[in-house]
């Protein structure tokens, strides 16, 4: 057991807010461990010190409750950030909302645009990338460069 564990379950056992199975399991490992022991005697003096003073002088236990200097600036100095966290959050929704659309939306596919006919033009004779053209995928939405001369592509695709 580490020595915060033992300091919460002894203060918890001097307040009366263990449960007496853990209370019993406390004082077990206490019985075994003399330096747990050891500690345990320490934090429980400690803890009737003070509850002594408290009796004895009533004003040590009185808190005033100062306002922290950052809560009262906060209020007055920082109103953007809340205007700039609204702007940022409606930026972030909005952009969310349309890439979800852009998903949604399906184009419309035109199957008469990639046609034997369109491989039958003439290839430029100007450049060594002439023999290719770039074709919409029949198979998928994707696209594919095509080999326009060759004599065993078949309605765009390479075999």
């Amino acid at each position: 057991m580490n020595a915060t564990s033992l300091h919460a379950l002894v203060v918890d056992q001097h307040f009366g807010e263990l449960a007496p199975e853990v209370a019993e399991l406390l004082e077990e490992f206490l019985a075994e461990n003399a330096k747990a022991r050891a500690e345990a005697g320490r934090i429980r003096e400690a803890l009737t010190v003070t509850e002594e003073t408290v009796r004895l002088h009533p004003e040590l236990a009185r808190l005033e409750v100062a306002e922290s200097h950052w809560s009262a600036r906060g209020k007055r100095n920082f109103p953007w950030l809340a205007r700039a966290a609204s702007i940022a959050a409606l930026a972030t929704l909005t952009g969310v909302g349309g890439f979800l659309a852009g998903q949604t939306h399906q184009p419309v596919s035109n199957p008469a645009a990639n046609t034997a006919g369109d491989l039958a033009r003439p290839p430029r004779k100007d450049s060594p990338w002439a023999r290719y053209r770039i074709a919409s995928d029949q198979g998928s939405t994707g696209l594919q460069a095509v080999r326009v001369d060759a004599p065993n592509s078949i309605k765009g695709t390479l075999q």
